[in-house]
């Protein structure tokens, strides 16, 4: 298993997704740039393809994902892997994550050995707005 190389965000917020003919609900309950954790009892196989929209908390509008691909699947959970979505989508995620991971509680996490601060060269603190 790869080692995780950005934190996440701990939520749980309502998320819907669809591939083809399927179409389930679920909950996000962890969230990072590249994917998220997601909870359903709707069942989806590694290597299956999905469009997510994910209701998270301050966005006026869902958060569209074009294509995540299933990762892994444990029971009820999987992991997604953000594969395509709109600029502005990425950027109104990567706010998101700004805003979140910058909280106080959060701040002394971010150093990576060598004292470089990868989150500096990712994250914007602009306000977020849908758009």
């Amino acid at each position: 298993m790869k080692a995780r190389y950005r934190d996440r965000i701990v939520l749980r917020s309502p998320v819907t997704f669809s591939s083809g003919s399927l179409i389930g609900e679920g909950q996000v309950l962890d969230l990072t740039a590249p994917g998220c954790l997601i909870e359903s009892p709707v069942a989806v196989s590694k290597g299956q393809y999905l469009q997510l929209k994910l209701i998270l908390p301050v966005l006026k509008s869902p958060l569209s994902v074009d294509l995540a691909a299933v990762r892994w699947t444990n029971e009820r959970r999987f992991g997604v892997e953000f594969i395509k979505m709109d600029e502005s989508e990425r950027r109104l995620l990567d706010r998101f994550m700004a805003h979140h991971l910058f909280s106080p509680k959060q701040r002394n996490r971010f150093s990576e050995p060598g004292g470089q601060n990868w989150h500096l060269k990712t994250y914007s603190l602009k306000p977020i707005s849908s758009t």
